[in-house]
């Protein structure tokens, strides 16, 4: 090996620990890809192009485009009209749901679409009685499976269309080229869904979970702000809905059964539902551990409850609730913390946030709002989404299919339809330039520029014809549709421990470099890494809408597991066996 292919190799390992481990947003890392490789085995000129790659001005200018769709509450009534038709049994309403989300992600970013549909699917839920757990997951991977269906459909497609743009051989990817094999696909995994994956999707109760009418039981504390309480006016005041599971006296834990008073400062553990434990607090004027003074708390009549889930690429993972200080900030009150479907029972306020956690809060209706612009915190439920420019809907749904019309004649630059695209919403006001900066996800971008650094390092520096010369020796009495597979199965497993970006970013030289050694086409090779890089089904990191809906959910690690194996292993067949029909060798 050469020394750049050696360097190559090693900011390759440094950057896949940093994708798994998590420890800075997948932003940075991108840009540090840009910086090093820059200083190292690309010159500078090529290292600092990525950021202005196609790719990179197409994805954020489809940004602006979804949101001004979601802006104008076009994504929000099309997800409640859709899962309208879904109503009077589980096996309707997630048949609906998932239809709507594969069809809505084919056009539209898969990560917004989830988060658009989150709320509509679990309001139907809890009309139906059932827990989030039977349809958050189903939802997510159909979105995932939607978004393989056009060029646009996904920032993955965009990447891989990129980064094979360059190659000798490939005719550039076309808009509705993914279509034919990306609906049979779909179709496959849909089918899937239905039949086999539902039967082994948890029934868990989350922090959302609603059934007769009544919450499920939260764990909470509260602490005693003087001496002289009785626990007898604790449990007659608590009735039979909320339970003294503990008192915390300092570092001890005393028996809730024992006699005596309470004293100053002991903390009570309380297990019941939302309401009657803000009304224990309000009759006795208990405190919450934010310290929230009792005469501030909002009264009862104006109050509402609400989820907020910690984004996957927040900046407050690693604070705590204490630290956040909603209360101060925005009037509202932390009930309760809910991580992996299991209830925080001590100090959730001091507890580091980590990603996908649920927070139970507790305000005004107007406080509550507030919360849908504070920056890493997804809002679920509790307050209706205001929407000021529904009048402007028809004006965000005829860009988008002025939009989808122009790029598939193929008549002009795709980048330079999104840019227009982009401008006419600025133009007509369903999006304005300062709300645009708020929607585009930086992070998304930086990875996808540093990703495309990384590509053009494995190959000028030679490290993917290495790789494909290996990979041939191999798989030399196989035949091509047996290295197809492979290069399938490598980038899939890639990509549930990596981002789908790095996974794309990794294999595509290699599959490009592959197809050339054994001099046959490359396009089948790069579909392959196009849809095994976001076939992310197996853990909750691989893809951002499995981060999403992992909280909400009440998912375990081991849920995507039990039912994305098997999802993944069908795909791979179904890959195996139908690209080299759909694009012949």
């Amino acid at each position: 090996m050469t020394g750049d292919q050696v360097t190559t190799l090693a900011i390759l390992a440094a950057a896949l620990a940093l994708f798994v481990a998590e420890l800075v947003p997948l932003g940075l890392v991108g840009l540090a890809l840009i910086v090093v490789l820059g200083l190292t085995v690309l010159d500078a000129d090529t290292a600092l192009a990525s950021f202005s790659s196609p790719a990179v001005v197409l994805v954020a200018a489809l940004y602006v485009v979804s949101a001004s769709l979601i802006r104008t509450g076009v994504v929000a009534s099309f997800g409640e009209r859709v899962v309208r038709l879904g109503r009077g049994s589980e096996t309707r309403l997630l048949v609906v749901a998932t239809v709507a989300a594969a069809l809505a992600s084919s056009l539209l970013n898969n990560t917004s679409v989830v988060v658009l549909m989150m709320p509509v699917v679990l309001g139907a839920a809890q009309r139906l009685g059932i827990p989030p757990s039977r349809l958050l997951m189903p939802v997510s991977f159909a979105a995932i499976l939607g978004g393989t269906m056009t060029l646009i459909g996904t920032s993955t497609n965009i990447l891989v269309a990129d980064l094979a743009r360059g190659h000798a051989r490939m005719e550039p990817l076309g808009f509705f080229e993914f279509l034919p094999f990306g609906a049979l696909y779909a179709a496959f995994g849909m089918a899937y869904l239905w039949i086999f994956g539902r039967r082994l999707l948890p029934s868990r109760p989350t922090v959302t979970s609603v059934t007769g009418g009544k919450a499920f039981e939260y764990v909470t504390e509260l602490r005693v702000p003087k001496d002289g309480l009785a626990l007898q006016q604790v449990r007659r005041h608590a009735g039979a809905d909320v339970r003294l599971l503990q008192i915390v006296r300092g570092e001890e834990v005393l028996d809730p059964f024992a006699p005596g008073p309470l004293a100053k400062g002991d903390v009570l553990v309380l297990r019941g539902p939302p309401e009657g434990i803000v009304a224990l607090r309000r009759d006795l004027g208990l405190e919450t551990l934010e310290a929230v003074p009792p005469g501030e708390a909002p009264a009862p009549h104006a109050t509402t409850f609400a989820e907020l889930v910690v984004t996957p690429a927040s900046e407050i993972v690693g604070r705590t609730l204490a630290g956040l200080g909603l209360h101060r900030r925005h009037g509202v009150v932390a009930v309760a913390l809910q991580r992996r479907g299991e209830h925080l029972r001590k100090g959730f306020a001091q507890v580091p946030l980590r990603r996908a956690d649920v927070i139970l809060v507790q305000g005004a209706p107007a406080a509550v709002e507030r919360l849908r612009h504070e920056a890493g915190f997804l809002l679920l439920v509790g307050v209706e989404d205001r929407v000021p420019v529904r009048r402007r809907a028809p004006a965000a749904l005829a860009i988008l299919g002025g939009f989808v019309a122009l790029a598939a004649t193929g008549l002009a630059s795709l980048p330079l339809l999104a840019l227009g695209a982009a401008l006419a919403c600025f133009l007509t006001g369903t999006m304005s330039p300062r709300r645009a900066l708020r929607e585009v996800d930086w992070n998304i971008l930086g990875l996808l520029a540093g990703s495309i650094a990384l590509g053009a390092a494995i190959d000028r520096t030679g490290l993917a014809a290495l790789a494909a010369g290996g990979l041939v020796e191999a798989t030399r009495n196989l035949g091509p549709i047996a290295v197809l597979s492979a290069i399938y199965l490598l980038t899939s497993i890639a990509t549930e421990f990596v981002s789908n970006s790095g996974s794309a970013a990794l294999m595509i030289p290699i599959a490009l470099a592959t197809a050339d050694t054994m001099n046959v086409s490359a396009r089948p090779f790069v579909f392959a890494v196009a849809f095994a890089a976001s076939a992310s089904f197996c853990t909750p990191v691989g893809y951002q809408t499995n981060a999403f809906v992992y909280g909400p959910g009440g998912y375990r690690f081991t849920d995507f597991l039990r039912v994305g194996l098997p999802l993944q292993l069908l795909l791979w067949i179904c890959a195996t066996v139908a690209l080299p029909t759909f694009w012949s060798l």
